[in-house]
């Protein structure tokens, strides 16, 4: 027999056989288990619908409903329906439920943790802010549970089911189609959460980029465009395949089931462009931590060949050929720097300049090629600035300025939101502390990009003399968690301060 698989096999049955266990419910005793997936069925199609109706005093109305459903409502009492409810929610101890299961690798017990519902935090942060009311979710789980209960055991990836939808389709099975298309909606909605998660694991902790599940997103990048854009045909299938049956079998289909499952489609395309934009978010940013905050990923490596490679692997286990010694050690002695980004970004950062991005396609008509004229690399100052200015003014009057909304008008915000040159500065100015100029330097000079934005305000707003020779630094603002978000802009709560030395 193969073990090796036990484990899994044993924590994925253990919430099925767990399902009301340890309720007591009165008359509804004989019934618990069912009426438990019944109320996991009528959530998981609330999902479905996107429907927030799915808070503690709902679960409790989903329960008489299946009460009645069954024919059993007068067994039922508040008392027994509240308890079941909370059975759901929450294990006698008021917090996980727990089930042993047999771990393959240890070879030893051990004890598993699982929920039936969770929080559903983007639903809840706007119940709360109206009624103060938690909205649930379905775990994954619990999402398990309605997936075996139709027979999907593993879970097909993406573009398998769209072929499967566009099959169903094909041969006019309308109601099995309807079936995948909800089962797709659920499960690429899953997906999203579980990307959300991550996307703000990293915005807690950048490291969360070298985790194993980081890694392997980095590493898949072309494989999820790929996948993507595979998506987008199955779609313009199906939409076809849709047309074309409501044209042949007019006289055959149901028009009604056609237009509620062409609406459903529509529906999966949603859901799948909402992942789409939370992937290649988290991507970005990505990027941009290791970009403009290299600094967050420096550290003692905690690795070294010795202990790990040489004492725990090889000399207790050993190497499987000869040769495998070879491939060893030749990274010791020729390492290879791992690809991150392409030399070009590098070099558009320098000041040099660089080529323009429309090119002559053919040469004049002497034959002579025409000559290439390099554009430097500049800053609109002139935008930037206007935009600097009521920053330095409040610092120049109070000491300080937080960059927040209620510093800015509408269509100041508007114009921070479509100028990355200028939101890019506030992170020069977070890196250390800038000394202002003491005497203006020609041409609006300066060390760097900080010094010159400094020197324009200064030479065109004299009110701003005061500011010559003294320190500035800049910090995240203390007391204030969340970043200001605009339309169109995400950033950090900022607050720049006249240092007293």
């Amino acid at each position: 027999m193969n073990w090796n698989d036990f484990g899994e096999r044993n924590k994925r049955l253990n919430p099925l056989w767990s399902l009301g266990a340890g309720m007591n419910l009165g008359e509804l005793q004989p019934y618990k288990e069912m009426i438990a997936l019944s109320v996991l069925l009528q959530v998981y199609y609330l999902e479905l619908e996107s429907n927030e109706q799915r808070s503690r005093e709902d679960l409790v109305e989903l329960t008489w409903n299946s009460l009645e459903r069954f024919g059993i409502a007068k067994l039922g009492s508040p008392e027994s329906v509240e308890r079941l409810v909370d059975g759901l929610l929450w294990s006698g101890g008021g917090g996980d439920f727990e089930a042993n299961y047999y771990d393959d690798q240890s070879r030893q017990m051990a004890v598993q943790k699982y929920k039936y519902f969770t929080v559903d935090e983007d639903a809840t942060r706007t119940s709360w802010e109206e009624n103060r009311t938690t909205i649930y979710r379905l775990s994954e789980y619990a999402m398990e549970l309605i997936f075996m209960s139709h027979e999907i055991i593993d879970e097909f990836q993406i573009s398998i089911k769209l072929l499967e939808i566009q099959m169903h389709i094909k041969h006019g099975r309308v109601t099995r189609a309807m079936q995948d298309v909800n089962e797709l909606i659920s499960r690429v909605r899953k997906m999203t959460q579980q990307q959300q998660e991550y996307r703000n694991a990293l915005r807690r902790n950048p490291k969360h980029i070298f985790s194993e599940y980081g890694a392997q997103r980095h590493q898949r990048l072309e494989e999820i465009h790929q996948q993507f854009d595979e998506e987008r045909k199955h779609f313009d299938n199906i939409h076809r395949s849709l047309a074309r049956l409501a044209n042949d079998e007019k006289d055959v289909i149901d028009f009604n089931e056609l237009r509620l499952l062409s609406e459903r489609v529509e529906l999966s395309r949603r859901v799948h462009d909402e992942l789409a934009e939370v992937v290649l978010s988290i991507f970005e940013a990505e990027t941009n931590l290791r970009l403009n905050f290299p600094e967050l990923f420096w550290g003692a490596a905690g690795f070294n060949f010795r202990t790990h490679v040489w004492e725990e692997w090889v000399k207790p286990e050993g190497l499987p050929d000869g040769d495998s010694m070879e491939t060893l050690i030749s990274g010791l002695f020729s390492p290879s720097q791992d690809f991150i980004y392409p030399l070009a970004w590098a070099w558009e950062e320098q000041d040099v300049g660089f080529l323009p991005d429309e090119l002559p396609d053919d040469p004049d008509e002497s034959g002579e090629e025409e000559e290439l004229h390099y554009v430097p690399k500049s800053i609109p100052w002139t935008e930037v600035s206007e935009l600097w200015l009521p920053v330095f003014a409040g610092l120049a009057e109070q000491g300080s300025f937080t960059f927040s909304a209620e510093a800015f008008t509408e269509d100041e915000q508007r114009r921070w939101a479509v100028t990355p040159n200028a939101v890019d500065l506030w992170v020069q100015f977070f890196h250390t502390e800038i000394k202002v100029q003491e005497q203006e330097a020609e041409g609006h000079g300066g060390a760097d990009e900080c010094q010159k934005l400094i020197g324009r305000l200064i030479a065109d707003h004299p009110e701003l003399e005061t500011l010559r020779g003294k320190v500035l630094q800049t910090r995240i603002a203390n007391g204030q968690q969340d970043s200001i978000r605009w339309p169109g802009l995400e950033i950090s709560p900022y607050t720049i301060t006249i240092v007293e030395k």
